[in-house]
């Protein structure tokens, strides 16, 4: 039993490690010419890479703690900071690069132009996310609510990337993400069966 799940860690850490090494080939392959251009992107593609981990990891906290035999709570925690991080890293990158600080400033002129600028209030609700996820003993009857909307922050900042983001020309990347995209909603979708299941 020990050696399977030592199996199971080995094949869940390399995917995850493929994942974000599949995510910055193609800065690796093309750098910008302006350093702070790839820092952009990097700190785009890693970040969502580890929200999405994140999310996922949150749908099987039971078998991750059989695998690990660590607290889930511990490694969903460690994936939603790094991302956090990193998207902090995004605009903020930006921001010094082109010295303005309207990149923080959600646009809500039209709809389309909030959609292609989604990564901005994707941002936000991240943040209310992690609050959320730390304070969930203060507000027990809201935490879940408020975690689950990272859903809506991943579709933000994926419908921007698709839009605007230099490397979604790349084929590569756009199936890729676009893969873990579906993935992360199939997985709410069947996080919210199971519970209708055993309200029922």
């Amino acid at each position: 039993m020990e050696i399977d799940n030592q199996r199971k860690q080995i094949l869940i850490i390399l995917s995850i490690i493929v994942l974000f090494a599949a995510a910055i080939l193609p800065v690796v392959l093309n750098p910008s010419t302006n350093v702070f251009d790839s820092i952009i992107r990097v700190a785009a593609l890693t970040g969502f890479v580890s929200l999405f981990v994140a999310s996922i990891l949150s749908s099987f906290t039971r078998q991750i703690y059989k695998i690990f035999s660590k607290p889930f709570v511990k490694i969903h925690h460690l994936f939603a900071i790094v991302g956090l991080i990193l998207i902090t890293i995004h605009p903020l990158a930006l921001a010094i690069s082109q010295m303005n600080l309207a990149v923080f400033i959600p646009d809500v002129s039209s709809l389309e132009n909030f959609l292609i600028l989604g990564g901005r209030p994707a941002i936000y609700i991240i943040y209310i996310v992690l609050f959320a996820g730390f304070a969930r003993r203060m507000i027990p009857k809201y935490w879940k609510i408020l975690h689950g909307s990272i859903y809506i922050a991943l579709l933000l900042a994926y419908i921007h990337g698709v839009l605007i983001g230099t490397d979604f020309q790349n084929p590569g990347i756009f199936v890729l993400f676009s893969s873990m995209m579906v993935l992360s909603l199939i997985v709410l979708v069947y996080k919210r069966y199971v519970v209708w299941k055993r309200m029922k």
